[in-house]
């Protein structure tokens, strides 16, 4: 069966929507970020203020490798996993790509109130224009990525996660159905 990937701007809850949706379907949650950081024993800050972001896109793409032949789990990308193609065709293999997406305001507000240290978007002082000028770089790729598109405005978890696995049930519905004909 196919897997449940969320992919989306840093700060749209794909790790907190993720959680909720494993444990709902009883399926295996994989965070890339959380697996980063427990494989390389360093925080995601920390890898991007030693090493840079080009080797952490390496480490990013390494864990995509390693967990995208994996079935009927639950995968909750980076913000930036986007970035190269190669992750995606992986991710696309194996999973149903959802795109978790908000408003600026939305993701600003997400951010301001969690304790997640976010290296490209520095979580003090006036972090819109960051939120925006990223996600006006990402918007054309993220948009083109997804298989299906799921606003977080306005929203709790449990309606996001419920959202989407609605739309993941009616699409292996429909999937089984097309196999049919």
């Amino acid at each position: 069966m196919k897997s449940i990937v969320l992919i989306g701007p840093s700060g749209v809850g794909k790790t907190a929507i993720g959680n909720f949706i494993s444990k709902k379907l009883d399926k295996k949650f994989i965070d890339t970020d959380e697996l980063i950081e427990k494989t390389t024993n360093r925080s995601i800050s920390n890898i991007f203020k030693n090493y840079g972001e080009k080797y952490f896109r390496n480490l990013e793409s390494k864990i995509i490798d390693d967990i995208y032949n994996e079935n009927n789990i639950v995968i909750s990308t980076g913000g930036g996993t986007v970035l190269k193609t190669k992750n995606l065709e992986r991710l696309k293999i194996n999973g149903i790509i959802f795109l978790l997406y908000g408003q600026i305001e939305t993701i600003v507000e997400n951010i301001s109130h969690s304790s997640t240290k976010r290296p490209l978007i520095d979580n003090s002082g006036d972090i819109y224009e960051r939120v925006k000028d990223m996600l006006i770089q990402r918007e054309k790729i993220y948009k083109k990525s997804a298989d299906y598109i799921v606003s977080v405005d306005n929203k709790k978890i449990c309606e996001i996660g419920d959202e989407i696995i609605y739309l993941y049930k009616k699409h292996l519905s429909c999937s089984n159905r097309q196999g049919l004909l």
